[in-house]
C-alpha cells in the first residue's frame, strides 16, 4: 500500500437531477481550516477523471 504526499477531504452532492455518467468531487487540503472559505485543490466531474486524479497521486 502506498502512503500518500499530502491528505484530502471531499465533498460531493447529490442529486437527482445529475446525469448518471456526471458527478462532481471537490478535494481540499487538510491543512485547510475552514472548509467553505477555500477553493478545491482539485475537482472531478466524472469516473474517468477521478481514476486519472488517483494514478496522479501515485506518481
Amino acid at each position: 500500500m502506498l502512503g500518500l504526499k499530502q491528505e484530502y477531504i471531499f465533498k460531493s452532492i447529490v442529486s437527482e437531477k445529475a446525469s448518471e455518467n456526471e458527478f462532481v468531487v471537490e478535494f481540499f487540503s487538510c491543512d485547510t481550516n475552514v472548509q467553505n472559505e477555500c477553493q478545491p485543490l482539485k475537482v472531478t466531474h466524472n469516473f474517468d477523471e477521478l481514476i486519472d486524479f488517483f494514478e496522479e497521486l501515485e506518481d
